[in-house]
């Protein structure tokens, strides 16, 4: 009987992946972890009964267990030379599996000496306090790294702003949202913007800017529509989403 304990326990740990990826419903998390065979399965079946899905849970299945393989290696990395490439190698691994607390002690950790001030580095922490809603240090963070070239264009600003939003700054994050706001570039931060927009009550006006958007992306050549095709799609989800609050 004990012999199937770890795989159950296995499939229970990548179904609650699963199911926190997908945004899944509570009940299915308590279903899961009272009955983690019967709950396992059941949730698997509802969510991946078509062949397409149950492609794209094999290759989720291969990217957790990869994920913890390559984790666990860096880890031994890090305990066997304790440096600032090692911890850093680690943190990231960390903020790809969702880890993200321990990401912010490694990647505080780092920020002595002379990385004190590296920019690099406080963007990805930047990345893993908007992460844990730690908004008020995120905007600590943002404010000093206005200051960087490398910062201006970078994804983690329009985290800066968001985090402004939720901190009751509006007014401040549309600055910075504008100044992000450039035609035929900055495609994902435009469609943020859009989202900021549509949270501040301005619908209109953030139809607009995603029809311009859209526009820009029909002008595209097919490997640069390619390449951006998930912000187009983000886009265009956000514009139908918009369109139909308002019939």
């Amino acid at each position: 009987m004990l012999r199937f304990y770890t795989p159950v326990l296995i499939l229970q740990a990548v179904t609650l992946y699963l199911a926190c990826r997908n945004n899944a419903e509570q009940r299915w998390y308590w279903f899961i972890i009272f009955f983690p065979g019967l709950g396992s399965i059941l949730y698997l079946f509802d969510q991946y009964y078509s062949r397409k899905n149950l492609n794209s849970l094999t290759e989720t299945i291969k990217e957790v267990v990869n994920s913890n393989h390559k984790t666990e290696q860096l880890e031994k990395a890090l305990r066997f030379s304790d440096n600032t490439k090692n911890k850093l190698n680690l943190a990231d691994a960390y903020m790809e599996i969702g880890r993200y607390a321990d990401a912010i002690n490694l990647y505080q950790s780092t920020l002595t000496g002379f990385m004190e001030d590296d920019p690099g580095v406080r963007m990805k922490l930047l990345d893993a306090q908007f992460r844990t809603k730690t908004y008020d240090q995120v905007i600590v963070l943002g404010e000093k790294l206005e200051s960087e070239k490398i910062f201006k264009n970078a994804e983690q600003r329009f985290l800066y702003a968001w985090a402004l939003h939720y901190q009751g700054k509006s007014e401040a994050a549309d600055k910075i949202f504008q100044d992000l706001n450039k035609p035929f570039a900055n495609f994902k931060h435009r469609v943020e913007y859009g989202a900021f927009l549509a949270a501040c009550s301005k619908k209109q006006e953030a139809k607009a800017l995603l029809e311009g958007l859209l526009e820009e992306f029909e002008h595209m050549s097919g490997p640069e529509r390619k390449l951006h095709r998930d912000v187009n799609r983000g886009a265009r989800n956000l514009y139908a989403s918009l369109s139909h609050q308002q019939v």
